[in-house]
Order: C-alpha cells, then sequence, then structure tokens
C-alpha cells in the first residue's frame, strides 16, 4: 500500500492575464492551470479544492467567518523501510532445546522479611489538645 504525503496551497484570488484569455473565468482558469502545472513539476498530484471556514476578527469585539479555497495535492513517499521478504516470515523458528547450557538459578541473599511491628514496638497516638480560650 502506498504511502502518501499531502501539500495545501491557497487557490488564486486574482485571475492571470494571458494570450487569448478575456473572460473573468478564463482568467481564473489561467491562475489555476499554472498552479497545477508547477505542482505538477514537482511530482504533485492534484486531488481536489476545498472550501474552508477561518473565523477572523472584525473590530474590536465581533467576529465574522471566511470561506477559503485550498486545492490539495499528494504525492507517493519513499518507504525508509523495506518490507520484509515473504520467505523469511515463512521460515520456521527451531525450538530444540540445548542441553548443554545450565539453567540460570536464582540467587538467594540473608534477607530478613519484613513483618508487622506488635503493638508494644507501635508508637501510641498523641491526644489532641484544645487550646484555652479566655
Amino acid at each position: 500500500m502506498p504511502l502518501y504525503e499531502y501539500k495545501t496551497v491557497p487557490a488564486s484570488k486574482k485571475g492571470e492575464k494571458a494570450k487569448g484569455v478575456k473572460s473573468p473565468e478564463g482568467r481564473i482558469a489561467q491562475a489555476m492551470e499554472t498552479t497545477l502545472n508547477a505542482q505538477a513539476k514537482d511530482g504533485w498530484e492534484y486531488i481536489r479544492a476545498d472550501l474552508l471556514p477561518m473565523e477572523e476578527r472584525a473590530g474590536l469585539t465581533s467576529r465574522t467567518t471566511n470561506y477559503y479555497t485550498v486545492l490539495v495535492f499528494r504525492r507517493e513517499i519513499e518507504q525508509a523501510i523495506k518490507p520484509v521478504a515473504q520467505d523469511a516470515i515463512a521460515e520456521p523458528v527451531d525450538e530444540t532445546i540445548d542441553e548443554s547450557v545450565e539453567p540460570l538459578e536464582a540467587e538467594t541473599t540473608d534477607v530478613e522479611p519484613v513483618t508487622e511491628p506488635s503493638e508494644a514496638e507501635a508508637p501510641k497516638p498523641r491526644p489532641l489538645i484544645a487550646a484555652k480560650r479566655d
């Protein structure tokens, strides 16, 4: 499965003058064509145009929502990690036990187990002393 990286470019708001292009629609199409061809030279494939809202300040206290058009491009990226060959996965693993190796034994230490203190050794709670008020 191919992996892609994506790039967004703001769509042109102004048309581009060109020989033989006179209408506003033709000029904006010329600007889009120029953008698409420039990105294609770098290996980017055009996917779609999206209209995205953005909330912006208008004055000191109010906000308005403006809409912007962005062009979405993608290109396939080279995988940094080579996929594992199928024959390496299918190879069985040798699970025999080597009898010449001695098993590890747990180390023992001379540590006494922790026990709860007896009632005679436990500290007695101190009574709370109320302050006198005059």
